[in-house]
């Protein structure tokens, strides 16, 4: 059985912004001083758009999904939406639809539980 794990990082403000592919990093030392220099945006939480971005942007062919890997995207947020929140269910059937397993992961106390599970998110 082949194992392969293409991974991207991201992070959301008021817009969904790709930092980098972690396929570019061939050392762990890299990877973690090119983590610890992302920059805080700051703004809102666009839940909808990081999503939206990951599924059109991280999980393509472009950027090398393969069809017989799972995708899995891991949601780290320190809020509750407040960007986009009315597109929020939709964007999440259709990253159900396509078979992507989101992890929500909360930061705060401003993240309510229902907001990040992943078979109740809004």
């Amino acid at each position: 059985m082949r194992c392969c794990i293409l991974l991207h990082l991201l992070h959301q403000g008021n817009e969904a912004t790709l930092n980098f592919c972690l396929t570019n990093f061939t050392d762990l030392l890299a990877l973690i001083t090119a983590i610890r220099n992302i920059q805080y945006l700051g703004g809102n939480t666009n839940t909808t758009g990081g999503l939206r971005f990951i599924r059109q942007v991280c999980f393509s062919r472009k950027c090398g999904d393969r069809s017989d890997v799972p995708n899995v995207a891991i949601l780290i947020t320190d809020g509750i939406p407040t960007r986009e929140v009315d597109r929020l269910p939709g964007e999440v059937a259709t990253i159900k639809s396509l078979g992507i397993r989101v992890i929500g992961v909360g930061v705060t106390n401003q993240v309510r539980y229902d907001t990040i599970r992943y078979d109740t998110i809004r």
